[in-house]
């Protein structure tokens, strides 16, 4: 036999593959399996990190934040008193340049109904600047949002269950029968109440706890095709009764320069933590008194005082921020269940304007962030370089010189990924142990269909001897056979890759609502959940995974084929 080329030695192997057309349907069969379940797996994660991402940005921090930057290095302790005044004009600024934006007042408190108190954490808002910037604000379930001009609540849906404020979705009928106690006026009222709960159904499935039904304690939730009329009503009763007013109790953090302070604090607290640059500011602000052992403070140029007080703050020194407590009486008027977990958590929302003055929390127009995306956005596409930090600080900067200011050196602007790099590096752990494993189960079912390969090749060991007394060198069998099982991986991928594509269309189109699931898993847990996945179009996987399979199909070849021409040529033509 003379020496074959690669174009010969590949009409040989469709040749083979042809004469054996169960195994090369079977084997590829498995391997259009295994792509299609690695596409629609990888696909489905990398689909859940993108719409987590989306809710983020669109539902809960837009793609950027103007702040103070002491306030984002603290970002997580919320430092009331790290707030900036004329916010107006830094959006009128970035409105000028394409961007909405919205003001944040953000403060953590108590909340206290009749009930019950929870930890909240409050954002003041403009309620139509909000509505612009995020997508949450038509999420109210019961009620409606907050208004300006008025001491009134959005509240999340955990927090409105935790406190038992609002529509309940789930109730045992000994508490409904207390509910229509306090808010029905007659006995039709009542009627009408009773007549928007079913009975939750008994669950049997796994996982769920399992509730031993006595009288007066069976589990009732709200009907999920209760008219928007008689919720509204029902809602109204309850606004009536008092059930939904609240008391907030929170503490305001504020900046100022102490008047005195003591040695063993100056020493010990103050002047360690102080920049070398600053301690000579620091100390010719004060003056010791030796007999009372502190330090009074003597300066009164303001320029002076402010320095003094932004070099305490970058220390840390807890004797510059004094703490206002503040009671405010609200009441709820919006229950928020929306797609994403922030708004619907410990969450409430204030209109703004209602805590400026003393009245409120005497915020006399500070806030603490303001909230910016570009105007048009689609709220499916992720922020890109338009919302980064250096093209909206530009853009910032560009627009208030276009009234003759400047922008202060305080201030800055922080992507969503800079306040989210927790969350990132969570999110790539938890998506990436599911991707590798995925990818393991890929080869370990390759790992199977090398057993068909190694089988196919051992029942054609005669065949195998022949064709080497025929001429045919080691090489060139070798290379035939890894042609013939990288001919089998390509069929097999291409196939995958088309099916993979199929199953997942509807999942990246429409998604998976597992609200039903999640009604089931806990006996129902009422009315109008917001739960969908949605899969997203990963073109390098796709592509990648057909190459690979192709790829590991050839390798599984080399071994088997490695091992069958090291027999002798005649031991081959006797093999049986």
């Amino acid at each position: 036999m003379k020496l074959m080329g690669i174009w010969e030695l590949k009409k040989l192997a469709l040749r083979n593959l042809a004469r054996h057309k169960v195994k090369t349907i079977l084997t590829s069969l498995a391997i259009m399996v295994s792509v299609a379940v690695y596409i629609f797996l990888t696909s489905w994660l990398g689909g859940m990190a993108i719409e987590s991402r989306r809710n983020i940005v669109n539902f809960e921090i837009g793609a950027a934040k103007l702040m103070t930057n002491l306030y984002f290095d603290r970002i997580d302790e919320m430092p009331s008193y790290e707030n900036f005044m004329d916010w107006e004009v830094y959006r009128q600024a970035l409105s000028s340049e394409g961007y909405v934006s919205a003001p944040r007042f953000t403060f953590a408190g108590t909340l206290s109904s009749k009930s019950g108190s929870a930890p909240i954490i409050f954002y003041g808002v403009d309620p139509a600047a909000e509505d612009e910037v995020l997508r949450y604000v038509p999420y109210v379930d019961f009620g409606r949002y907050v208004q300006n001009g008025k001491f009134e609540i959005a509240l999340g849906i955990f927090a409105a269950e935790k406190l038992r404020i609002g529509i309940p979705t789930r109730i045992l009928r000994l508490e409904l029968e207390e509910l229509i106690e306090s808010v029905a006026l007659n006995t039709q009222d009542g009627n009408f109440i009773r007549s928007l709960y079913d009975e939750a159904p008994v669950s049997n499935v796994l996982f769920t706890v399992e509730e031993k039904i006595t009288e007066g304690n069976e589990r009732l939730i709200l009907k999920r095709n209760t008219s928007q009329g008689d919720l509204d009503r029902f809602w109204d009763m309850i606004i009536v009764s008092g059930r939904n007013d609240v008391r907030i109790n929170a503490v305001i953090d504020i900046k100022a320069v102490p008047e005195m302070i003591r040695e063993d604090r100056w020493k010990g607290e103050l002047i360690p933590a102080l920049r070398s640059e600053d301690i000579m500011l620091v100390e010719n602000a004060y003056e010791h008194i030796d007999f009372l052992d502190t330090y009074f403070l003597v300066e009164e140029d303001e320029q002076k005082l402010a320095l003094v007080l932004d070099a305490m703050i970058r220390a840390g020194y807890a004797g510059a921020v004094r703490h206002v407590n503040q009671l405010l009486d609200a009441v709820v008027v919006g229950v928020i269940n929306s797609p994403a977990p922030l708004p619907n958590g410990n969450t409430a929302y204030i209109p703004l304007d209602v805590l400026q003055d003393d009245a409120g929390m005497a915020l006399e127009g500070a806030i603490t962030d303001l909230i910016i995306r570009e105007k048009g956005k689609p709220d499916s596409r992720l922020p890109g370089k338009s919302e980064s930090s250096v093209v909206i600080t530009a853009a910032l900067k560009r627009g208030l010189e276009s009234m003759g200011l400047i922008m202060p050196d305080n201030l800055g602007v922080y992507t969503w990924q800079d306040q989210m790099k927790d969350y990132l590096g969570y999110e790539a752990l938890q998506t990436g142990a599911p991707q590798v494993l995925s990818f393991l189960l890929l080869l370990l079912s390759f790992l199977g269909i090398s057993n068909t390969i190694l089988l196919a090749i051992l029942e054609r060991t005669k065949e195998i001897g022949m064709m080497r007394a025929l001429g045919m060198t080691d090489k060139q069998m070798i290379m035939t056979y890894m042609l013939e099982a990288g001919f089998l991986g390509f069929i097999g991928s291409v196939c995958g890759i088309i099916l993979g594509c199929i199953i997942n269309y509807p999942m990246v189109e429409t998604g998976w609502d597992f609200s039903q699931m999640g009604d089931l898993l806990s006996g129902g847990i009422g009315f109008r959940t917001t739960a969908v996945f949605r899969s997203s179009w990963n073109i390098p996987v796709i592509i990648g995974s057909g190459i690979i399979a192709t790829l590991l199909a050839s390798c599984m070849a080399f071994f088997p084929t490695k091992k069958a021409i090291k027999k002798p040529i005649t031991d081959s033509l006797r093999f049986e």
